[in-house]
């Protein structure tokens, strides 16, 4: 039983220590970092765009119908995204300070579509589109 426990120690010690080496901020890769699609004319918003789009149609659609199952799983696939995306633009400060905002508005959204909380996944969804439209703002500035 003390050998059980004592290998349970070590591991958990090892899962924090990973998670305080995830937590710091990233070394800088050996190899360059993967450029973000380009939006053109011919491609007036990028595929993250696109997505994140479909995710928040999806998202109002099922709040309005009070499918809190299809709300959950949307919003947890919008998070997902956001974190890949969050990979390829992580080098833009704006960018980084903002996913902050959303990643908080998404995570108290999946929050609310489990315990089927309407008003409260509004509100959060509120707060989920007030990030997006603020990071964009942001992103144009950068451009200009």
């Amino acid at each position: 039983m003390r050998t059980l426990n004592s290998f349970m120690a070590v591991g958990f010690l090892g899962l924090a220590n990973c998670g305080i080496l995830l937590a710091q901020e990233p070394r800088k890769p050996d190899r360059p970092e993967v450029a973000a699609p380009k939006v053109s004319k011919e491609q007036p918003i990028s595929f993250w765009m696109a997505k994140k789009l479909d995710y928040s149609k999806a998202i109002l659609e099922s709040l309005t119908k009070g499918d809190f199952e299809k709300l959950e799983q949307d919003a947890s696939q919008m998070r997902t995204l956001g974190k890949m995306e969050a990979l390829v633009r992580r080098n833009n400060p704006n960018y980084r300070s903002q996913l902050q905002a959303f990643d908080l508005a998404n995570n108290e959204l999946v929050r609310q579509a489990k315990r089927k909380n309407a008003e409260g996944a509004t509100m959060a969804f509120n707060q989920l589109t007030t990030s997006c439209v603020a990071c964009h703002v942001l992103l144009r500035e950068d451009k200009e």
